[in-house]
């Protein structure tokens, strides 16, 4: 369905433009809409009572349909999750204290980008690593 404002397309069952924001709908779609709007609108009043200062423009918010939130490209498996200071950063206060890389390592492996969990995993195993260090020094004294 073309938009009739900028022109771009947008699927059928848009009822505005996503460039634009223009509604799609027809005078006659708009008015069923409306009034299926104000019908849920007056039955939720005839529940509660009589409003005492009724607003003959009740605000109506447009709805978002056919979003599609994740992305399917294949930039973004590209694209590094955590940066070169931060791995480094969190290397350093894994030696310092171990336990941080633990914590981060069991983080990172919980999400979704590779890049992340690969970090996850280093510090995972370095900070197991130090603690198991740290563990056969103080038991060989």
């Amino acid at each position: 369905m073309l938009c009739p404002k900028c022109e771009t397309e947008n699927k059928g069952e848009n009822e505005t433009c996503t460039n634009c924001g223009e509604s799609l709908l027809n005078d006659s779609e708009r008015i069923v809409n409306e009034a299926e709007q104000t019908e849920g609108v007056t039955e939720q009043v005839s529940k509660v009572g009589p409003n005492p200062n009724p607003n003959p423009n009740p605000v109506v918010h447009q709805r978002i349909t056919g979003a599609n939130l994740k992305s399917t490209s294949s930039k973004s498996k590209d694209v590094k999750v955590v940066s070169n200071g931060f791995y480094i950063g969190v290397m350093i206060a894994t030696v310092i204290f171990p336990i941080i890389g633990v914590i981060m390592g069991f983080t990172y492996l919980r999400k979704e980008h590779s890049s992340a969990r690969k970090a996850g995993k280093s510090w995972l195993i370095v900070g197991s690593a130090i603690i198991l260090a740290q563990v056969v020094v103080l038991s060989m004294n």
